[in-house]
């Protein structure tokens, strides 16, 4: 008899609270110190915790410590170093503890507590001196040394306010949360100067969340009704943003002569900012996407308001500018393109080739001159550029010398196409930074744990900076993933996937599988580097495959047709077809390949899960292919493309077509189902309406269908990290898949 219980135990050692910290090392996050230096804090295991050494490093590779971390801990009256991240400048460090701001010089062992921190709604200038901030829709300047104020504008109103983020995913969560609306707005370099935008909602609809649990802020439990605008695909009206400069010095705001640009959620965040600065902050370039995203530009804005589109793209079917949901333009600009200092070149990148390439333009004529980058490769994100020495560095694919057409690697190439060099050749998926005149480069794959190396703007080699820890994942039972390929349904395309065996494997016997899915065809699913933790805070890794297989089941991860990464081919699979799930049908096709790779596969006992667009895959596998799929976890999914935000559904739908979106409505298919469905969402989701799962549910009520369905009260859009929902899905799989009981009684330990 199969003790469930330690099984559960087993896998409740790999949930996400239980290997936050047990690799150390898997990422380095450089900072500059000066031109010459940069810092990192460096991972070590002291006394049962995890602790910072940060430490600085010169170009030839040379360590030291930033500073003596004994005299600070002191300081703070604590043992170690209490602080995991810190910032630089000026010479100073500035960090977090105990919910105060500090400020600490490591040269006058001089500690400054700057107070509690204060989360405000407001926008501060890079050199600290000034902030802008929004008061009855108006964008308003204050002077940080005088307190004094100017108003910018007179004429803001609702639904057609300044420096407003259209209200799209997380903005519900944030005012629940009593985060600050901090106002959308983009400095210049000198500080002087700063890009925002008056946001046009009038006339796009509402959108609403029904709060229901107890709020200790509230008087009254009378259910809570929050209102967002959000637009969708059949609507004629969707936020837009009208663009405006503005002059800190002068407190003059001038409208920019350029079209207003979509916009679904903030312009300005940080590693995905709309628009990028000149570095002497003369002017400010975009790169426009229309609605439907079939036509994107290129364009200058300069601080008279005046505005100059020196290209344009068009496509019949989607336009990719960006890398496909990964990071891109160098840290803090969405797009693969850029303008160089001089005003003569721009640089952009393109599929039209099919393969994405990197592409010089005349800056004065808007003449193509010519691709800079080698046919047969694939460009993703840009990491770096120079415009001493004409360098652009950027990521790229599908080249010789990997195991995996998907492994990134760092290359450069001079901006007239010459010079083209390989600068990380290592068999794997790289992460690079570029930093005080170094490129710090993380490399690893599924299954080889993170190297960091240090190499000069050439790629030579300096040293090998770290090698990641990860002997306690591996003692607390992680699987190290095989990769596997099989071929696509269209007998001809070779698909990467991964698998994870089961804990108790014997090559003898025979498991159920789970089929961990997203099915959005902005980006690829499958991992390519080293899974220690979720792209998004709080997840499983790897979809929890690592905690089902203690529990004995396989996993696998694949990438169908209609997902990125490969080329724009494969990728247009996907046009107007979302429904298609980024390729479904290759997971059921390729079935009996994997098979006969892995004969302890039970076919007849296949599962599937995801979240948000797996959430929509997983429904429809359930009720398209019923005789495959016989146990399904479904949740936060957007089961109906008509009911989802404008801004993704048209990229691969396009404008609104009746026909054309009905294919993507799952509840057509409700009469399909036969095998145990479990629905699930969180109430307060402000990314895929609740309302979504609520329409599948009544058609399969109409259809006399047996199904689960789980509401998570408190819960937005991120299901997959609501503890209860992740032992609940353990949970499903147990009784309906392996057709085991589930332990009595039994709980997460979860830490306060």
């Amino acid at each position: 008899m199969t003790d469930m219980l330690k099984r559960y135990q087993a896998a409740e050692k790999l949930v996400p609270w239980n290997v936050k910290d047990a690799v150390l090392n898997g990422t380095v996050r450089p900072q500059a110190w000066d031109e010459t230096h940069f810092l990192y804090a460096k991972e070590v295991r002291r006394n049962g915790r995890v602790v910072a050494e940060f430490t600085l490093v010169d170009q030839n590779g040379q360590e030291t410590p930033l500073f003596d971390h004994k005299a600070l801990a002191l300081l703070l009256n604590e043992e170690e170093i209490p602080f995991r991240s810190c910032t630089a400048k000026d010479g100073k460090i500035r960090f977090v503890h105990n919910d105060h701001d500090y400020r600490y010089d490591p040269e006058k062992n001089e500690l400054t507590d700057c107070g509690a921190v204060q989360k405000r709604a407001v926008s501060v200038s890079p050199d600290e001196a000034r902030e802008l901030f929004v008061r009855d829709y108006d964008l308003w300047l204050r002077d940080c040394r005088t307190n004094e104020e100017t108003r910018l504008t007179y004429d803001g109103e609702k639904d057609y306010a300044y420096a407003k983020t259209a209200e799209f995913s997380g903005y519900i969560t944030d005012r629940v949360k009593g985060l600050p609306e901090v106002p959308d707005v983009l400095w210049s370099p000198d500080s002087r100067r700063f890009l925002t935008y008056r946001l046009d909602q009038r006339g796009v609809r509402d959108l609403y969340i029904i709060q229901s649990y107890d709020d200790e802020h509230l008087e009254s439990i009378r259910p809570r009704l929050h209102t967002y605008k959000c637009s969708f695909p059949e609507d004629d009206r969707i936020p837009m943003a009208h663009w405006y400069i503005g002059d800190a010095e002068s407190g003059t705001l001038t409208a920019v002569d350029l079209d207003p640009q979509p916009a679904g959620g903030p312009l300005f965040s940080g590693h995905y900012n709309r628009a990028k600065w000149f570095a002497d902050s003369s002017a400010v370039f975009t790169a426009p996407v229309t609605r439907a995203h079939k036509e994107a530009s290129f364009a200058v804005m300069y601080p008279d308001g005046s505005a100059r589109t020196i290209l344009k793209e068009t496509t019949e079917d989607f336009i990719n500018l960006g890398t496909y949901g990964n990071l891109d333009g160098f840290n803090d600009y969405f797009a693969s393109n850029f303008i160089t200092e001089d005003g003569k070149t721009v640089i952009w990148q393109s599929e039209r080739e099919d393969l994405a390439r990197l592409y010089a333009y005349d800056a004065e004529t808007g003449k193509l001159k010519k691709p800079i980058t080698p046919a047969g490769m694939e460009v993703g994100e840009l990491v770096y550029r120079d415009d001493e020495t004409q360098y652009v560095y950027f990521m790229a694919s599908n080249m010789a010398g990997t195991t995996d057409p998907y492994y990134r690697r760092l290359c450069r190439v001079r901006y007239d196409g010459t010079d083209f060099s390989l600068l990380t050749p290592e068999d794997g998926m790289h992460s690079c930074t570029f930093c005080a005149g170094m490129i710090i480069d993380t490399w690893s794959r599924v299954d080889k744990a993170p190297v960091t190396n240090l190499r000069r703007p050439d790629g030579t080699l300096i040293r090998e900076l770290l090698e990641a820890d990860i002997s306690v994942l591996m003692e607390k039972g992680y699987i190290l993933p095989e990769r596997f390929t099989v071929t696509a349904s269209d007998g001809e395309t070779t698909l990467y996937g991964i698998l994870i065996k089961p804990a108790d494997f014997d090559p003898a016997k025979t498991y159920p599988f789970i089929d961990y899915i997203y099915g959005g065809m902005q980006m690829y699913n499958v991992p390519k580097a080293f899974q220690y933790t979720a792209s998004i805070e709080g997840r499983e890794i790897m979809g929890g495959l690592e905690e089902l297989a203690q529990l004995g089941f396989a996993g696998i991860i694949l990438d169908g047709l209609g997902t990125p990464g490969r080329g724009k081919k494969l990728h247009s699979i996907s046009y107007e077809n979302i429904h298609g799930c980024a390729g479904l049908k290759d997971h059921v096709t390729s079935l009996p390949e994997l098979k006969e790779k892995f004969p302890f596969l039970d076919l007849e006992r296949a599962g599937m899960w995801g979240n948000s667009g797996g959430g929509c895959a997983t429904s429809r596998a359930m009720l398209e292919y019923p005789d495959v799929y016989k146990v399904g976890v479904s949740s936060a999914g957007n089961h109906d493309q008509r009911m989802y935000n404008n801004q993704w559904t048209e990229n691969y739908y396009g404008l609104y077509n009746r026909e054309i979106y009905l294919k993507g409505d799952n509840t057509a298919l409700a009469k399909n189902l036969k095998g145990h469905l479990y629905i699930v969402h969180g109430a307060m989701d402000d990314n895929v309406a609740m309302s979504e799962s609520i329409r599948l549910i009544d058609a399969l009520i109409k259809e006399d269908k047996c199904f689960d369905f789980l509401i998570l009260p408190r819960t937005n859009h991120n299901v997959p990290a609501n503890p209860y929902f992740i032992r609940r899905k353990m949970d499903y799989f147990v009784k309906y898949l392996l057709k085991e009981e589930v332990p009595v009684d039994y709980h997460f330990e979860i830490p306060a």
